[in-house]
């Protein structure tokens, strides 16, 4: 049997030594960089998609049933028909372009019909009521002077009260006049009054006023006594003015002195006061209308006159030559 030849050749340790410096290389360079080798299998965002993915179809469009009104008192629109569900957006990694989903057919929903709208009930009459009045219910004292520079005032009186009962049935739902004719101070009877009545509607009360406003004369009264002085009883005028019997329902009660001249001197203040207290009466004022009879004013007259309706919460009319009934409304409103 020959013997094996277990020299060790130069070749053959060289060969040994290259193949054991080059593992030794890789398993240097493998645990210098293993560290830096990230874990895709868990965090890769680029994940691989199938190349056909599955796109799901569009929900269907589902009309919406009409309901059915058999009696509605205001007509029902149809209900908008809900949007389909968006598509699903494809993944951010491109990927290779998946077939298209196919379109669905449009579908086209009934019209809902138009349901009438019921006829509304007829709305009942209204009921009058005073607000188409420019007045409310309204009690009128008219005191008048009837010394004989207002001769022409007496005459207008007395051929306007039809008018003026006329003209007061169409302002207020009802009223009721009283009237003072006043003179001097030193007539044995300063004033004559005929009681405050219901003149508005069918009533003999109208008359009854006719027939005292004809019977008017200037100087009336006058009796024993003079007039020598401008003053006239202006206050007294005022007081039986104020004790009128009023109506229950009236709402507004007026007092209208109607003079050319002022009270006496010792009673002006006096009859100031006395305005001022009916004025706080509820509904209560005191109303003037300076007559011009001389052609010149009468300035202090008018101041007076000013002073008293101020005091009564009234209204002052100047006159200026017209209608005795213009001024009387005018001092009611």
């Amino acid at each position: 049997m020959k013997r094996r030849n277990r020299e060790l050749t130069l070749f053959g340790m060289a060969s040994l030594d290259l193949f054991a410096s080059a593992l030794g290389a890789f398993i240097l360079i493998s645990i210098i960089i293993f560290p830096l080798i990230a874990d895709t299998s868990r965090s890769d965002p680029a994940e691989p998609v199938p190349l056909l993915a599955e796109i799901p179809p569009p929900e269907p469009i589902v009309c919406p049933v009409c309901p059915t009104f058999p009696t509605l008192p205001t007509p029902v629109a149809c209900p908008a028909p809900s949007p389909a569900a968006p598509t699903p957006q494809p993944a951010t990694v491109p990927v290779p372009a998946a077939p298209p989903a196919p379109e669905p057919e449009p579908v086209s929903c009934p019209v809902c019909p138009t349901v009438p709208a019921p006829t509304p009930c007829p709305k009942p009459s209204p009921t009058p009521s005073t607000s188409t009045y420019q007045l409310p219910h309204v009690d009128l004292v008219i005191a008048l002077d009837v010394t004989s520079s207002m001769t022409r005032q007496v005459a207008a009186l007395k051929a306007e009260v039809g008018q003026l009962s006329d003209l007061l049935s169409r302002m207020a739902p009802s009223f009721g006049i009283g009237l003072v004719a006043f003179g001097d101070r030193q007539w044995e009877r300063p004033t004559t009054t005929f009681p405050l009545r219901t003149i508005s509607g069918p009533t003999l009360n109208r008359a009854a006023f006719r027939g005292f406003v004809n019977n008017l004369s200037v100087r009336m009264g006058l009796g024993r006594g003079g007039n020598n002085d401008p003053p006239e009883a202006f206050l007294q005028a005022l007081l039986d003015a104020a004790r009128m019997p009023w109506r229950a329902e009236s709402e507004r009660r007026v007092i209208v002195l109607v003079t050319d001249n002022p009270a006496y001197p010792e009673e002006e203040e006096r009859t100031i006061a006395t305005a001022a207290a009916i004025a706080r009466m509820p509904g209560h004022r005191v109303s003037t209308v300076y007559i011009n009879t001389q052609g010149i004013a009468d300035l202090e007259a008018e101041r007076f006159l000013q002073r008293v309706a101020n005091a009564g919460q009234g209204e002052f009319v100047r006159d200026a030559g017209g209608s005795l009934t213009v001024n009387l409304l005018l001092s009611l409103l």
